[in-house]
């Protein structure tokens, strides 16, 4: 994922132009450092024989025995900015600078899958790059998003050339850790998170136009700079998914946008459990012995998979005498990462504002790979793993993700959160329509329309349905500081063989706004495994968990902590459509009476994590 920047191709929206008529925006006017050489569309082949188009980017005076470099595997036209001073710094630093497009992307041969590559392609660069005489045979990596994602099975395969990476928002790249099982953040509870459908629309095409097969490495060389590969349809408006997100079935959304071929169908059919998820992505078992740094943001999809990940890794890491894994958790959106409009001195999260959020990217980076990569010293001690945003200019600086929570809050009658149980049972009855889901406001996906934003709002425009079911804490007499995952437990109850159920936690501010702080949903066909799908009956009470929620906050003395409860959360999560079809070729839909169960008998709560 890339910011949910359109990048639609197809022989309609793509653009293959000479250099004298380039028709797409510019990346950047801003020139490289003075003395800085680049050297483009470098053919390196790979073990097939697929050449992938390589840029190197080589520093002011680079001494003969080589340097070291950073490697930057991508589907995108370019991440290369000279107008980012994280690039500048590293060239001033000494490294060579190493962008490729991945197998099948622009000018780089072979097949486009998602990641498809990361690991054999990775490596076999690495291999070019250690046998170059500018190189000294130390690489680190680089990149967030797919540049991010790229890395992580590669790492995991420990070429004795990488010697530290730096990972940002990668939850694409993570198949399974802790109690996800998202599959590279497509799934949570056993529904399809559909805010990703622009993405692929956009994004994520196979079919990309070749060169000739028949052209020698210097003849592609060659040609390849007369011309210019462009994506276009970051002209196209968000609005042209209102029209199609309620479309069914489901799996025809792609065609009813005259999308280019993807894999969205394929990851559809593959549902939750799959072994094609795994080609790709690492799972908890998969050890990164690599010194990393890595980047997440609560308000993006990637944290919470990433961060199941990175803690199960750290303490594999730890288990062998090895301090070399930091996370640092921001609230900035996806990628937002060393960007000072988004980290600032007044930061916003959506209209939530989050205060002072400024730190020192660029500085955290650069020494990272000058201790890995150039045996130089860290500025300060190598000391805990998180470093995480909690608001208001307030960083925690602890070693330990907490992965169960230690406080508990009941669901009470009358709408009331308590830390105390109640021998009084109760239910609220409501009813699920698939044709008048939820509107999602917020969260950590966006695009799925001109009106799908990701980010923290206030929720009380919607809490006036019928269908979202609100409990309100009393106001807390001290701050509240929440670090960890938060687990939810729920009793309930449905007329339907199937439904899902939502779940969102507020921080209800003393003026009356409830900004959401995370969600999460559960498919109750899956509650007896993601690998086997069971019918509810009627008249049966269900007691089940949902995948927990990660917080990063504090909240403050005279707000409130605040719960909603519903059955949909759209367009971030794919309908529930109450019936026992399948979701995604089914055009059948069904209106579901779902109750929910109060009380001790029932235990309907949540579990958050305090630090004391």
């Amino acid at each position: 994922m890339k910011n949910k920047m359109l990048s639609l191709w197809s022989l309609a929206l793509v653009g293959i132009v000479s250099c004298a008529s380039v028709s797409e925006k510019p990346t950047s006017d801003v020139a490289p450092p003075d003395g800085t050489n680049v050297e483009k569309n470098i053919q390196v082949v790979m073990r097939d024989g697929a050449r992938m188009n390589t840029l190197v980017v080589f520093p002011p005076e680079l001494p003969k025995q080589g340097a070291p470099s950073i490697l930057i595997r991508t589907p995108y036209k370019s991440e290369i900015n000279w107008q980012n001073p994280l690039y500048r710094a590293l060239v001033k630093n000494g490294y060579v600078i190493i962008m490729q497009h991945e197998r099948g992307r622009y000018f780089s041969e072979g097949k486009f899958q998602m990641l498809g590559g990361a690991l054999e392609d990775g490596w076999d660069t690495m291999d070019w790059i250690t046998t170059q005489e500018w190189s000294n045979g130390s690489i680190g990596t680089y990149g967030c998003s797919s540049s991010g994602e790229n890395q992580l099975k590669l790492a995991a395969a420990n070429h004795p050339a990488h010697k530290a990476m730096v990972a940002g928002s990668v939850g694409v790249g993570v198949a399974e850790a802790g109690p996800f099982r998202e599959q590279g953040n497509f799934w949570r509870g056993g529904a399809w998170q559909q805010g990703w459908m622009n993405f692929f629309y956009s994004s994520m095409h196979q079919n990309w136009p070749q060169l000739p097969s028949s052209l020698t490495n210097e003849e592609r060389q060659r040609s390849i700079g007369f011309f210019n590969l462009s994506n276009i349809a970051w002209q196209t408006p968000s609005s042209i998914f209102n029209e199609t997100r309620m479309h069914l079935p489901m799996i025809q959304i792609m065609d009813e946008l005259g999308s280019p071929k993807n894999e969205i169908k394929d990851y559809l059919m593959a549902g939750p459990v799959d072994d094609s998820w795994a080609e790709f992505r690492i799972s908890e078992g998969e050890m990164i012995t690599v010194p990393g740094l890595w980047f997440e943001s609560l308000y993006d999809i990637s944290a919470r998979s990433s961060l199941a990940y990175f803690e199960w890794n750290r303490q594999a890491n730890a288990k062998q005498g090895e301090n070399n894994q930091k996370l640092r958790l921001t609230q900035g959106g996806h990628c937002s990462f060393g960007r000072q409009s988004v980290e600032k001195k007044q930061a916003t999260i959506g209209d939530l504002a989050i205060g002072d959020m400024r730190y020192d990217f660029v500085g955290e980076v650069v020494n990272w790979y000058n201790h890995w990569l150039k045996s130089e010293p860290l500025p300060q001690k190598n000391g805990e793993a998180y470093n995480a945003f909690l608001g208001d200019g307030q960083w925690l600086v602890t070693d330990k993700l907490p992965m169960q929570g230690n406080q508990v809050w009941y669901l009470a009658n009358d709408g009331v959160l308590s830390k105390e149980s109640s021998d009084t049972t109760s239910t609220v009855i409501y009813e699920y329509d698939p044709e008048n889901p939820v509107p999602s406001v917020g969260g950590e996906i966006s695009g799925e329309g001109d009106d799908h934003f990701d980010g923290s709002f206030d929720q009380t425009k919607i809490q006036s349905r019928d269908d979202v079911i609100v409990f309100t804490s009393n106001l807390l007499n001290e701050d509240v500081t929440l670090f960890g995952m938060a687990e939810i437990e729920l009793s309930v109850s449905s007329d339907q063989p199937d439904t899902d159920f939502t779940v969102k936690i507020n921080d209800l501010h003393p003026d009356g706004r409830a900004f959401n702080i995370g969600d999460t949903i559960f498919r109750m066909r899956f509650r007896e495994g993601l690998d086997r799908e069971v019918y509810m009956q009627e008249g049966h009470i269900y007691h089940f968990s949902l995948p927990p929620i990660m917080l990063s906050r504090i909240i403050k003395k005279g707000h409130r902590i605040q719960v909603e409860v519903s059955s949909s959360n759209f367009p971030s999560y794919s309908r529930n459509l109450n019936t026992k079809q399948n979701t995604y070729t089914s055009t059948k839909t069904a209106v579901a009476t779902n109750t929910l169960y109060l009380g001790r008998q029932y235990k309907s709560l949540i579990r958050l994590s305090v630090k004391p």
